[in-house]
């Protein structure tokens, strides 16, 4: 395993393989620090000020917060593998939860090109890029290989599946 970027590794990479893995390791941890946060709120109403649990709203403040980050680990904390296989002429795309494994697969042949897109302008005005998928039906499809505003690791990675598929690297044109 060889970390390529923060929360993307390189799993497998041979002339027929290409596998790639991202963990939302910032999601895990804003969530149990938030999830802790919570439960250090209660220890300290218990010891401290037992008065507040008779508030009717605190019980179902803590009861909230709790199912909020719940929540954000079932459905944001996903694990996604990305498999491309030259054997198989297949894209295999896992997307695993605490709950549920989702696969989607898509032919290598149906893949027109990889590229950073510029998708749309954030608060200061600058664009997000994204790493996208472009089949040769002119759908699109996001990856989530590297989170951030990084411009340049974000190309890092689109060059890396495109020289495994035999494209030419990918140059910014702005």
């Amino acid at each position: 395993m060889q970390p390529l970027l923060a929360t993307m590794v390189i799993l497998e990479k041979t002339k027929t393989q290409l596998k790639l893995r991202y963990r939302p390791y910032s999601v895990w941890l804003v969530t149990a620090s938030w999830m802790l946060g919570i439960l250090l709120l209660i220890l300290v109403i218990h010891l401290q000020s037992t008065w507040l649990i008779y508030l009717w709203w605190m019980p179902l403040f803590l009861l909230l917060n709790i199912i909020t980050c719940s929540l954000l680990l079932l459905f944001a904390g996903q694990v996604v593998t990305y498999h491309f296989d030259k054997d198989y002429n297949s894209l295999t795309i896992k997307r695993r939860s605490l709950l549920n494994t989702n696969v989607d697969w898509h032919s290598l042949g149906d893949i027109w090109d990889i590229q950073v897109n510029s998708t749309n302008l954030n608060q200061e005005n600058k664009p997000n890029y994204q790493v996208a998928i472009v089949f040769k039906n002119g759908k699109s499809l996001p990856l989530n290989i590297v989170k951030g505003s990084d411009v340049q690791k974000k190309l890092e990675a689109v060059n890396l599946i495109r020289e495994f598929l035999c494209m030419p690297p990918q140059q910014l044109s702005w």
